[in-house]
């Protein structure tokens, strides 16, 4: 325990724990900042949340019969709330701005510049902006509910055979989208970032993990000693240790930064009742995050153990650098928007993502393995 804990402080240096400091600040402020900063991103999207909150406080996760029937009346009261309005200012009257549907812009409709300028101007600077902007949204979630059979509007192909089975039973036990997307979208951009930053973290501090004491020729003596191979063995649980304790605290720090776009509500939530998501398994929002956090802490420990085994084959930092470069661009390019974001998505095979993760880590696992035999039966040389 003694060895394992030395050997860990070596990994986790205050050098080391500053370069990850530095590179996190980075990382933070040029991808992950903006999705808490600024979320509800502008218009639509901050109507869209607020509609989302309304809904779940008023009717809960389901949509359908006295609830749908008094979403609706709410938009036709709006609406009529914003004719009244209209039909009281003299410009707009004169312009033929009569109506809710006056203020709408319409496919091949040509409107003079006045006009233009005041359906801008009533979107932006009037009374009734924030209505108006609500009231599309509304429309938007009325034709979704109304269109809820209408799974296949979802892909851009033909379903396959899978695909339409788990459509059928979507539609068979009526579980129907209700809810707009903002959250989801949200999330998903935030994790991807979140993972990616992770991953390059992990690389980072695992990296040096066996080079540092080739170059400094400390293996060579302490192979001379009776347990000295046995060190490659601890250092392997020091590596992974050091992953656990980085992946924890990373997510640990993102996630309490994630609390302040105020999402809990959504935690119980299905997440086939956001509109446009559909997944093979039916998990609540909560239990989707709990998914993507395991999907990073197995990528992480995938980057782990070639990490490792590199830097017992490379001769020197510069190999290392330029081998990891291909294997953690595919572990960013694959694994963060596929392997994380879209984990239980129909829109690949049910089988494809576990495969990719036990492939991965078989690969890993068998590479480190093959390193530590080769370690073994290492001649040393002076």
């Amino acid at each position: 325990m003694r060895i394992l804990w030395n050997e860990l402080k070596k990994i986790l240096t205050w050098k080391m724990l500053l370069l990850l400091v530095t590179v996190n600040g980075i990382m933070y402020f040029l991808f992950i900042e903006f999705y808490i900063t600024h979320f509800p991103n502008g218009r639509p999207e901050l109507d869209n949340y607020n509609i989302s909150i309304e809904m779940l406080e008023k009717y809960g996760a389901e949509m359908a019969g006295n609830h749908f029937i008094d979403f609706k009346e709410t938009y036709a009261d709006e609406i009529k709330k914003v004719d009244d309005y209209l039909q009281t200012k003299e410009e707009l009257v004169e312009n033929g701005i009569l109506t809710y549907e006056d203020t709408r812009y319409k496919v091949g409709e040509e409107v003079t510049e006045e006009v233009d300028r005041l359906r801008w101007q009533l979107l932006y600077d009037s009374e009734i902006g924030d209505t108006l902007w609500e009231l599309q949204e509304r429309e938007y979630i009325i034709e979704s509910i109304e269109d809820k059979y209408n799974f296949e509007a979802y892909f851009y192909s033909e379903l396959n055979a899978a695909q339409q089975i788990r459509v059928d039973e979507l539609k068979e036990n009526e579980q129907f989208p209700s809810l707009p997307n903002t959250v989801m979208d949200n999330f998903q951009l935030f994790i991807k970032n979140v993972a990616i930053t992770i991953f390059i973290s992990v690389v980072i501090v695992i990296s040096p993990i066996f080079l540092k004491d080739r170059v400094a020729q400390i293996d060579v003596l302490q192979y001379t000693a009776k347990k000295g191979r046995k060190l490659f063995q601890i250092k392997i649980a020091a590596g992974l240790l050091a992953t656990f304790l980085v992946i924890s605290g990373l997510i640990c720090i993102y996630f309490s930064m994630y609390k302040f776009n105020q999402t809990q509500m959504f935690f119980d939530l299905p997440v086939h009742k956001f509109i446009g998501v559909i997944s093979w398994y039916d998990p609540t929002f909560f239990q989707y995050i709990l998914l993507t956090i395991i999907g990073i802490y197995l990528l992480g420990f995938v980057s782990t153990f070639f990490s490792m085994g590199l830097s017992n084959l490379v001769p020197n930092y510069i190999s290392l650098i330029g081998l990891q470069i291909p294997y953690l661009f595919l572990l960013i390019l694959v694994g963060a928007n596929f392997l994380i974001n879209w984990i239980i998505s129909i829109y690949f095979p049910q089988w494809l993502v576990p495969t990719a993760y036990g492939l991965l880590l078989v690969a890993s696992i068998g590479f480190i393995l093959l390193t530590w035999k080769r370690e073994m039966k290492r001649d040393i040389t002076l």
